[in-house]
């Protein structure tokens, strides 16, 4: 190996090797997650999406299920807040704003109903498209 003789000449290899670490690790990410989803099943048995790769991937939806509990509704933006449990296969339990497919699902709703809705991640992100008191 080349002795390194100058400070340019050290930074420059520690500049590649912190290059050859970071490319390294990234790929030990990406087989790491590719791997993790290729199982055939998300927590309570739900099953994981299918796949999709090329034009396909660009216009897949998803659709998801969820329980929880209204905190606020915003029927300008149309959108809704809810503490809901896990959604299997999307998110662990949280407070969140989603955006609803229309607003006219926010009707008759109020703030600590409990709520079952169905969500859609697509190409406009993750939209709630039904929403039934329970």
């Amino acid at each position: 190996m080349k002795e390194l003789n100058t400070p340019r000449e050290l930074a420059r290899f520690k500049q590649r090797f912190l290059g050859f670490v970071l490319l390294a690790a990234l790929i030990t990410l990406i087989a790491g997650c590719h791997a993790g989803s290729s199982r055939g099943t998300a927590s309570e048995g739900t099953p994981n999406p299918p796949s999709a790769s090329g034009p396909a991937a660009a216009v897949q939806t998803t659709v998801y299920h969820g329980k929880g509990l209204v905190k606020s509704i915003n029927s300008q933006r149309p959108s809704i807040e809810v503490d809901h449990e896990d959604i299997p296969g999307l998110m662990p339990a949280m407070t969140m704003e989603f955006y609803v497919k229309d607003k006219t699902l926010l009707q008759g709703l109020k703030a600590d109903e409990r709520i079952e809705f169905t969500i859609e991640n697509g190409v406009g992100g993750l939209k709630i498209t039904e929403i039934k008191k329970i």
